[in-house]
């Protein structure tokens, strides 16, 4: 009966199978061993999903090399470490990589001549994020990336290779740089000026970034459109600096950049007439922002917008205005949204549910930030959102945390209440990402 059955319908019931499953198989018979060493089977390997085993050590991950990975264009060594001769096999055998993800896995640290000399070149797109070790054989390797479309770095890649690994970076699109202290505003102007063609910048959390030659980037990049920079401490003057009438920016993330204002926020979001996303919660250390930001294009998707609640709230459209007395706007299509004030309120104080039940048939998922729920009626309300809006998937309840903060010198106190930093959103995260890059290619 299994004669009957053709290769190619083999072939596709193993495409659903991970690969230690076709290890597995092709023990069975010379059959199904050829088909489960299929090419096609074997271009995108990801070390990291236990497709193995809990653990490949050097031997192994060599003899996978030069017996299944000839044919693989998309590598995740997470697990792994790169040593000398690993990088050697990569180079000298898998002609057709172009994706290199390192999630956990290790840099051999470089020990006399036995550092990695060889690499593969090629790469389209090479995440550094979420790894370690010694990176500094990268920068004796500059033609190698001449290629490169996306970079990722984390804080020990970075400290090695900013700015010099992008000497040769000139079609790379895309550059995530999260937590990477060493990445200031000089280093990422002369990243700037080698990769002229960038349409995406991550810097969230990069501690030592301030935004002072942000202009001058924005003008060397002028195809960025996603710009992502929460956690930083830019300031009123650097976005204020940005000619952003002339700039292509659509996606936008100012999260919790303590030292923006109501000042900078009006002045950048009335010069992006495309902005589409837009994330600004906790901005402003210290302050109680009364955010009156207008905005008359229709192009916002996702907007996350926080104000300090007068009296009455009245739910307003997605690319319109939080603050004072507005009239409530019906929001047919509004299927997503975080909102709250800057201190706490009872829910039941707001007519936000009611204007959401009245104004939002088609609203799916609501985060509720920094509302308390105190008495029956509070979830009764909550009960009432579920009940009425028949699309809603999810409702979020999301409280500040207590915090002491010190202040000056004399090691004085207050207590704040801080909205949560790390908290998960329910908006949908950026498009143009290198997160978004590496989940199409499935490593």
């Amino acid at each position: 009966m299994e004669r009957q059955i053709p290769d190619s319908v083999i072939l596709e019931v193993f495409r659903y199978l991970s690969k230690r499953e076709l290890g597995v198989l092709a023990q069975v018979c010379r059959r199904w061993r050829r088909v489960a060493y299929d090419r096609s089977l074997w271009c995108v390997v990801n070390f990291d999903m236990n497709d193995f085993w809990p653990a490949v050590d050097e031997e192994t991950l060599l003899m996978l090399i030069r017996t299944r990975l000839s044919s693989v264009k998309a590598l995740n060594l997470g697990g792994c470490t790169l040593t000398a001769k690993v990088a050697k096999e990569l180079a000298k055998r898998c002609h057709q990589l172009r994706s290199l993800v390192f999630y956990g896995a290790e840099i051999e640290s470089e020990t006399g001549h036995e550092g990695i000399r060889d690499f593969p070149t090629g790469l389209e797109l090479m995440d550094l994020r979420y790894s370690w070790g010694n990176f500094k054989f990268m920068r004796r390797l500059p033609r190698h990336f001449t290629q490169m479309r996306y970079v990722g770095l984390g804080m020990d890649s970075s400290e090695s290779l900013v700015p010099d690994v992008f000497a040769k970076m000139r079609n790379l699109r895309i550059l995530d740089c999260t937590d990477c202290e060493t990445l200031t505003d000089d280093a990422l102007l002369k990243v700037s000026m080698n990769c002229p063609h960038l349409e995406s910048i991550c810097l969230n959390e990069c501690k030592n970034y301030r935004g002072k030659f942000l202009h001058r980037v924005l003008s060397n990049c002028r195809s960025v459109s996603t710009l992502l920079i929460r956690f930083t401490k830019i300031t009123d003057e650097a976005l204020m600096a940005v000619n952003w009438e002339k700039t292509q920016v659509k996606e936008l993330d100012l999260t919790g950049c303590y030292f923006v204002t109501t000042t900078g926020l009006s002045n950048v979001i009335s010069r992006l007439p495309d902005i589409r996303y837009f994330k600004m919660n906790q901005c402003g250390f210290r302050h109680i922002l009364h955010l009156r930001i207008y905005q008359e294009s229709q192009a916002n998707t996702c907007l996350q917008m926080f104000r300090n609640f007068g009296s009455a709230m009245e739910l307003s459209s997605l690319c319109g205005m939080f603050g004072g007395r507005t009239a409530t706007v019906p929001l047919p299509e509004l299927r997503i949204l975080e909102f709250g004030p800057l201190r706490k309120e009872a829910l039941s104080e707001s007519p936000l549910v009611a204007n959401l039940i009245k104004m939002c048939p088609l609203i799916e998922a609501v985060s509720l930030i920094n509302f308390k729920l105190i008495e029956d009626a509070d979830n009764y309300l909550v009960q009432e959102l579920k009940d009425k809006c028949k699309h809603i998937r999810e409702v979020k309840l999301c409280s500040p945390r207590i915090e002491h903060v010190a202040i000056g010198n004399s090691g004085e106190t207050i207590t704040v209440e801080r909205l949560l930093i790390k908290m998960e959103s329910l908006l949908p995260s950026p498009e143009n990402t290198l997160g978004k890059v590496i989940n199409k290619l499935h490593v």
